[in-house]
């Protein structure tokens, strides 16, 4: 046991894997070789972990990340199939909040509808994926669910908020 290359006890309790698709599969098949047991260690993912499939890697099973809430999205996807004919691209939800916030706020009847402070309103705004909202400092926040990988699929276990604080 001693010339195997693990770490034996770990420093931390929790492991962000910001990967998605085959490469995370292959960083988790790897995790029990570094003694990273997800008994012990709480293994967090990012939007990257929203496919089907994940729960076929051990590793992963009981691994949280966050995402849009599910029912909501399917509900979208099922919209837009008996409308086109397919499933959408998973960021067609994206595009469809840029394209109704853009209508919206162009509608307004006031000199420049576009300007910082009316995108960066405190409450956000509705959209497909959830709620969403442009802060001052420019970044995007969202209202996304917690997830958790099981083994066929991934259960909602903290839904998406409906407001922002």
């Amino acid at each position: 046991m001693k010339n195997l290359q693990t770490l034996g006890e770990l420093p931390f309790d929790t492991l962000l894997l910001a990967d998605g698709g085959k490469r995370l599969i292959a960083v988790a098949a790897l995790l029990p070789f570094y003694d990273v047991d997800p008994q012990k260690v709480k293994i967090l993912g990012t939007g990257q972990w929203d496919e089907q499939g994940l729960g076929a890697e051990p590793a992963l099973i009981g691994g949280w990340f966050a995402a849009p809430d599910p029912a909501v999205r399917q509900a979208f996807s099922d919209k837009y199939l008996n409308a086109y004919g397919n499933r959408p691209h998973r960021l067609a939800t994206l595009a469809y909040d840029a394209t109704a916030l853009s209508v919206v706020l162009g509608a307004q009847d006031t000199p420049q509808p576009f300007m910082a402070e009316v995108l960066a309103k405190t409450g956000g705004f509705a959209g497909r994926d959830g709620i969403f909202r442009f802060p001052e400092d420019g970044a995007a926040e969202r209202g996304l669910a917690v997830m958790q990988v099981r083994r066929k699929d991934a259960q909602v276990i903290d839904p998406a908020p409906q407001v922002f604080p």
